[in-house]
């Protein structure tokens, strides 16, 4: 079988990067391990509204992101969200949202598409200007574009040879259940941070007629010291902040997935290549939302190979996502230092002002994140960044 682009993996990056390569009449096809693509999906699935963050939704890709996850129902609306910390204040940002089925949403996306289900790459070799991909099922695909959207570690990389582990510090295991939570408050979106919650936080984000998403995601580097992040989320439910998960009952069990939360962490492209999503690190490492920057890096790598310049793609995705992932990742830096200094954290909570929190969840710039950046100028961040310089060159 011949295309002129293979996508794999159809989360939310590949399902955008496959519509918009069908929108713009480029032959295609779309690869995906699952049955039925992000079913169950592993996500809170909760979205700002685009006006609340218009330091990045104003950037073309993921204006258009936006306008593909409106394909989707709103399934709830959000207010506000109260962030805690355990023994410090809390605080309530105002950053209105709504909350989505990345099922539904995907499923929409890839609708008139060509793809295939129920199958995994396991080999891909190039022969000429061109690469042959092929599946666990023996399909072989030519095609001159791969658009790897393969999440976390990529398979592609590991295909093409390349690394694709990052430090235990940079890398986030989260588990997630659908629970009914007829105490909890249908507006708020809650987020509580402990000494448990070691480089993440726990959530609890109201989904839809009484169900929520309630999870934790805990840095790689304190699970391999003993924290099982599946007794931390049965602590916090056991915890009952506020009652709000007073009469609970699992709908759908705890499930899990790793999320790179260093910002971009490879080559964005390498002859032809083009990573989205998890694949490259479209997690914002303050907040841990990925669903609109893996949408916005799908639909520029299929603009990519519409335009026949593959080369370009390093260059716009990281002036349109990866410099704003990259503002969460100087941020991160103080969170890192927080969870080590537990205590001193929760005194610190309450000389925060409300207004400097708000915008640093976010991954606003803001004047925290200028001193941030100055005391840490001259240190590694412990492993190449190969991404952030190498992909704002032209070449």
């Amino acid at each position: 079988m011949r295309s002129k682009a293979v996508v794999v993996g159809l989360g939310p990056a590949g399902a955008a990067a496959l519509r918009r390569l069908n929108e713009l009449g480029v032959p295609s096809v779309g690869i995906e391990r699952k049955a039925s693509p992000e079913d169950p999906p592993v996500c809170g699935e909760f979205l700002p509204e685009p006006d609340a963050v218009r330091f990045i939704s104003s950037k073309p890709s993921i204006s258009k992101a936006f306008s593909y996850i409106s394909l989707a129902r709103k399934r709830n609306s959000i207010s506000a969200v109260r962030l805690e910390f355990e023994g410090g204040k809390g605080f309530t940002l105002r950053i209105p949202g709504f909350t989505v089925s990345r099922t539904e949403l995907v499923h929409k996306l890839i609708e008139g598409s060509e793809y295939y289900l129920g199958d995994d790459v396991v080999g891909l070799r190039k022969v000429g200007s061109e690469y042959v991909v092929r599946t666990r099922r023996g399909r072989e695909i030519t095609a001159k574009y791969v658009i790897a959207c393969d999440g976390y570690p990529s398979t592609v990389r590991n295909l093409l040879g390349e690394p694709s582990l990052l430090p235990p510090d940079d890398v986030a295991p989260a588990v997630n259940a659908k629970v009914e939570t007829p105490s909890m408050r249908k507006d708020l979106v809650f987020m509580y941070s402990s000494s448990e919650t070691a480089g993440g936080y726990a959530w609890i984000i109201p989904f839809e007629d009484g169900v929520s998403n309630v999870g934790v995601g805990l840095r790689l580097s304190y699970v391999k010291r003993g924290l099982s992040p599946v007794r931390v989320l049965e602590r916090f439910i056991e915890r009952n902040p506020h009652g709000y998960l007073t009469g609970y009952a699992v709908v759908e069990p705890p499930r899990g997935r790793w999320v790179p939360v260093a910002g971009f962490y490879a080559e964005a492209e390498r002859e032809g290549v083009m990573f989205a999503g998890d694949s490259l690190g479209a997690v914002n490492p303050i907040n841990g939302g990925g669903i609109f920057p893996a949408m916005a890096l799908g639909i520029l790598a299929a603009e990519a190979a519409w335009l026949d310049s593959p080369h370009a793609y390093p260059v716009r995705a990281w002036s349109e996502v990866g410099a704003v992932l990259e503002v969460g990742r100087i941020y991160r830096k103080l969170v890192d230092f927080l969870y080590r200094n537990w205590s001193f954290a929760v005194k610190l909570s309450y000389l925060f002002p409300e207004s400097m929190l708000t915008r640093v969840i976010k991954g606003e710039k803001t004047a925290l994140y200028h001193l941030l950046r100055l005391l840490g100028r001259g240190t590694r961040s412990g492993y190449p960044r190969r991404t952030g310089p190498a992909s704002r060159r032209s070449r």
